[in-house]
């Protein structure tokens, strides 16, 4: 007499492999070497940092746009849209520019497959550029027909013959500060009096300065 055999339930699911119609592929994604990124140039010298990105998954990933939310931090012009193929490697240097206060802001990689962000801080500041300025000072004339009612201060870079008034006085002083020269420029100055109709008399002797 033959006899069926039934079989408990489990144990034909169990028979059947547990991945069957399941995709393994891992999905396309970018592997970003840190997501914050800390700078501090050095007496407010531009600093740079490396940031590696890594693609994975099976497939190619394309960068699409790179931008960053603060203008003190840079990276070399990259030709967009730029394709990593599954497991290549790309690494870019990341700069900041120190400013008067300490800078905060963030990287923004916008791919195929999604939008990466990385942090960014810069705490050294900009060294403030030395602050130059002349100071003139000139005899009143010793004898006059015409009384002076105020003085001219004439100004002309080194090359030019063209002067142009900087600044005047009353007819009681006799001293001026230019505080708008700029380092590293040579520069002429003649002073003219002038009478209380405004007619001024031809310049003085002529002092040449150069600004460290």
């Amino acid at each position: 007499m033959n006899k069926a055999i039934f079989l408990p339930l489990a144990a034909i699911l169990i028979a059947a492999p547990a991945w069957a119609g399941q995709n393994t592929s891992p999905s396309p994604s970018l592997k970003l070497s840190t997501t914050a990124l800390s700078f501090n140039g050095t007496s407010g010298n531009v600093s740079s940092q490396p940031l590696t990105i890594t693609a994975t998954g099976r497939t190619p990933i394309t960068i699409t746009s790179v931008s960053f939310s603060n203008s003190a931090f840079s990276t070399p012009s990259i030709p967009l849209p730029y394709t990593l193929s599954s497991g290549q490697i790309a690494t870019g240097q990341i700069s900041a520019h120190p400013e008067s206060t300490a800078q905060t802001g963030k990287l923004t990689i916008g791919t195929s497959v999604g939008t990466y962000t990385v942090s960014l801080s810069e705490t050294a500041t900009a060294q403030k550029p030395a602050s130059h300025s002349v100071s003139l000072t000139w005899k009143a004339p010793s004898s006059s027909t015409d009384p002076v009612d105020s003085y001219q201060v004439d100004r002309a870079v080194s090359g030019s013959t063209q002067y142009s008034t900087v600044g005047t006085t009353t007819a009681a002083s006799t001293a001026f500060a230019d505080t708008s020269v700029q380092a590293g420029t040579t520069y002429h100055y003649e002073v003219r009096s002038v009478d209380d109709q405004g007619n001024a008399s031809g310049p003085s002797n002529t002092v040449t300065l150069t600004i460290p």
